[in-house]
């Protein structure tokens, strides 16, 4: 019994220790704030991994090492997504785990290949499989996971009450709970989430309230930009959505002394009075800027919603588009399957996908396709189609990714204002990347006069660690909850640029990426009521969800909404607003599609 004990005590201790190695190494080496206050909740979570491991390895020094490996690697995945998008790990991650792949190549592709493998090979020598005791144990770990599904609500009720829950501060979630523990808590919260689609009579409720300004198809910024002039019948359209896009300057001079952006393009951003996007994410989550482009609802879940949450054909804007005539293409030269694209693209009406095999890659930095061959290579290949009728060209640039690589091909040309890696890189990127824009724009404009254009930056560039450059440049404060709305909006805020042919640039003000399509329709002259009309915005609010909250801007003030003050105006006028459109969300792209009737 003592010698039970004894190596119950050396466990233990042994898994403490690496709690507190993970915990150093991710404050120190990937500067994310830990509390100190609840590193035993990190503990306890972590000495529940490793008694789960021992109780299929059936051997103390096997799930030692098995459950070390695990935790180590979990930890210090979780701290580079923490690092890099600003958010920990979450059930979604492991449903999605083949985008790692995607984002590495070369060797740093099968190192990768190596960490994630290294636990499995591990479990599959270590657990002796031929054991009645470990298939017993199986099936008891089977019957829980089935137990704690069945029960999925009550037990997120309890563990939010007993622990805690911020919807809108995953970090902050995290460091109160460590990392098991924020696992457990947030797959049960998923398992809770999973509800039937809404009912007919719920979509009609949500709809009914929508349409209590059924007359109102635009908001008046955009109606205030229509015009009774003629236009050509037929035209292109153009997308381009320009990688981590943003302006450097809002940065300071004392960050950006030297504008990288050309006096052409501040010229042409001028014309339409300084337009903004507002884009659901910060740093990272292309995807969801461009479901909101393509689709015209807002993302409002803190995940990729082109790989859970879109899963059948719906009327887009490529759909809308083709059945009109319109030959629609899509361009990105990354990976086909990234962010379940190959998918995405075909539940949402694209024709044609051209991604990285379908490119010349010889004029990269690294593996990013430099945009002024990505742009010759689209145009190339849309006259030699030689289509009967107009085309959608949408345009996913890649050139301006992180980590903002150069070689000696394209050398810098200006410099960050302080010692910052990041955005020195980044500014020298931007710098190539905004006069490639330019001068497929002089080409373009020149060639298709009659063309709708639309451009704009996906999100802002990732400068560092828990919003990095920002911080400081904005006087960001520490904790989320504390932003205010305009701070929101500031790292939500990309160039808007919409040329209307002949008629030239557009002043759009400030809109968020799901009104885009509503404005595309209606510029080509096609008005008839749609699914877009649902998201057209309060009266005098503008409205952009952020994960877990939302912004609710006027013309006076611009709020952050949050649980604690949705009574307040606009707060009190947006939220409800918003969870009706939450209704017809689930409805159209995972639900019966009741109101598409």
């Amino acid at each position: 019994m003592i010698l039970l004990l004894r190596k119950s005590a050396l466990f233990t201790l042994s898994i403490l220790i690496v709690t507190f190695v993970c915990r150093g190494i991710i404050a120190y080496g990937f500067s994310v704030t830990l509390d100190s206050e609840f590193w035993y909740r990190d503990f306890l979570g972590n000495l529940a991994v490793a008694l789960i491991v021992a109780l299929l390895v059936q051997s103390r020094h096997k799930a030692l090492i098995l459950s070390s490996v695990i935790i180590v690697m979990f930890q210090l995945c979780n701290a580079a997504k923490i690092s890099i998008l600003g958010t920990p790990a979450s059930p979604d991650d492991f449903f999605n785990i083949q985008n790692l792949f995607f984002l590495t190549d070369g060797w740093r592709q099968i190192a990768l290949f190596f960490v994630i493998s290294i636990p499995l090979i591990l479990a599959v020598i270590f657990i002796p499989w031929k054991r009645a005791s470990v298939w017993l144990s199986l099936i008891f770990l089977g019957a829980t996971g089935f137990a704690v599904n069945a029960q999925s609500v009550p037990l997120r009720n309890a563990l939010d009450s007993l622990i805690g829950n911020s919807v809108w501060d995953q970090p902050a979630n995290f460091r109160d709970r460590g990392l098991a523990l924020h696992l457990a808590q947030e797959t049960i919260r998923t398992m809770s989430k999973v509800e039937k689609a809404p009912m007919r009579t719920d979509v009609a409720a949500a709809q009914q309230v929508l349409s209590a300004d059924s007359a109102k198809i635009m908001e008046t910024a955009l109606q205030d930009v229509m015009s009774d002039t003629e236009i050509a019948p037929d035209r292109n359209v153009h997308i381009l959505v320009l990688e981590s896009f943003f302006d450097p300057l809002s940065l300071g001079s004392d960050w950006v002394p030297q504008d990288p952006l050309p006096e052409d393009f501040r010229r042409l951003w001028q014309q339409t009075g300084n337009a903004t996007a507002l884009s659901p994410v910060f740093g990272g989550y292309t995807a969801n800027a461009e479901f909101e482009m393509l689709c015209g609802f807002p993302v409002t879940t803190n995940a990729v919603f082109f790989e859970g949450w879109l899963r059948q054909s719906a009327p887009c804007l490529p759909k809308q588009l083709s059945d009109l005539g319109y030959h629609t293409l899509a361009s990105h030269p990354n990976v086909p399957g990234f962010w379940n694209r190959t998918n995405a693209y075909q539940y949402v009406g694209f024709e044609e996908y051209l991604s990285k095999v379908d490119f010349d890659l010889t004029d990269s930095v690294d593996t990013l396709l430099l945009d002024h061959s990505l742009y010759s290579q689209i145009s190339d290949h849309i006259e030699k189609s030689d289509l009967p009728g107009p085309v959608f060209n949408y345009v996913l640039t890649y050139h301006g990714h992180l980590p903002y690589p150069s070689n000696d091909n394209y050398p810098d040309k200006v410099a960050a204002g302080k010692d910052a890696g990041l955005l020195h890189a980044y500014l020298n990127q931007v710098w190539y990347k905004s006069r490639d824009l330019m001068q497929h724009l002089e080409v373009l404009r020149s060639d298709d006069p009659d063309a709708l254009i639309v451009i704009f930056g996906d999100h802002l560039p990732f400068l560092g660690p828990n919003y990095g450059v920002y911080t400081e440049a904005w006087n960001m404060p520490d904790d989320r909850s504390e932003f205010s709305g305009a701070q929101l909006e500031q790292l939500t805020s990309t160039p808007l640029i919409v040329i209307d042919g002949k008629r030239g640039p557009l002043q759009l003000g400030k809109l968020p990426l799901y009104r885009l399509p509503s404005l595309v329709m209606s510029l080509l002259g096609h008005e008839d009521p749609s699914m877009f009309d649902a998201t057209s915005n309060p009266d005098n609010v503008t409205v952009r969800p952020v994960y877990g909250m939302h912004i609710s801007a006027t013309d006076e003030s611009t709020t952050a909404c949050m649980e604690v003050n949705v009574a307040s105006s606009p707060c009190n006028i947006s939220a409800p607003w918003l969870q009706q459109i939450k209704v017809l969300t689930s409805d159209i792209f995972t639900g019966s599609q009741y109101s598409l009737d």
